[in-house]
């Protein structure tokens, strides 16, 4: 491989690499404030049902007479196509409203109802969606809690979404700076054996100085005159000896 070809090879590898380094970075960066968004998200929604039910709470209404909460909940899960469900239980962790109406009244899971005992909001991973939820109180403690089930596909699908829009840009931005590195390494292979192919030409008797290589030309042109010295020295010596023959 010639040394214009590894050059090549060097630069083509290295901008390539950066561009995927960068790409990879911004995805991670992008799944994770995704992420972080869709958290925010819920949280303002959890902290939201829990206003409005402990307000209703506060003026002396039990869970089961807040009716309202059951059309409420199933306009948030229209409104947001990633909410596979919401409910909300009691502290016994019995279902009293939820936006699947055929669990109200049935046991919800013995993992939210001991999430009850921490006041922050939690999130759990289960059968491959993700259940975030927050507890809610009365004037005697804890009186239930709320959750909200939240597809992981969606998040799946944009980051798949995500993924295919950066590979192809990715791989037009890899080209294009492939391209400008190659252009790059070219006009530095030109820059850089400029002087040495003008020297060979002198070397050659092709071509003279130009005033602009250094040293390197008129150490050139001097090794010429050199060759050029000794050659008419070996000439005239010849003719000497040939002299001497013919008197002889």
């Amino acid at each position: 491989m010639t040394f214009v070809s590894r050059l090549i090879l060097v630069a083509v590898v290295s901008v390539t690499a950066a561009v995927v380094a960068v790409a990879v970075i911004a995805f991670s960066a992008s799944d994770r404030v995704g992420e972080e968004i869709e958290r925010a998200r819920v949280a303002n929604l959890l902290g939201t049902l829990r206003a409005s039910t402990e307000a209703n709470l506060s003026i002396g209404l039990v869970l089961d007479q807040i009716s309202l909460l059951q059309p409420r909940i199933e306009r948030e899960k229209a409104g947001d196509p990633s909410i596979l469900a919401i409910d909300i239980f009691n502290a016994a962790g019995r279902a009293i409203y939820s936006t699947d109406r055929s669990v109200i009244g049935e046991e919800v899971s013995p993992d939210w109802v001991k999430r009850l005992a921490d006041d922050n909001q939690w999130a759990a991973a289960e059968r491959g969606d993700t259940v975030f939820g927050t507890r809610f109180e009365n004037d005697l403690g804890v009186a239930g809690g709320i959750s909200v089930t939240v597809s992981d596909e969606a998040r799946s699908a944009r980051s798949d979404r995500l993924g295919l829009d950066l590979l192809i840009r990715t791989g037009l931005l890899s080209l294009a700076a492939s391209v400008a590195a190659i252009i790059a390494a070219l006009a530095f292979v030109h820059m850089l054996t400029r002087p040495f192919d003008r020297v060979a030409k002198v070397l050659r008797g092709e071509g003279g100085s130009t005033g602009d290589d250094g040293g390197l030309t008129p150490l050139a042109e001097a090794t010429v005159k050199s060759w050029r010295d000794a050659e008419a020295r070996v000439d005239r010596g010849l003719g000497q000896l040939g002299a001497l023959d013919d008197a002889a």
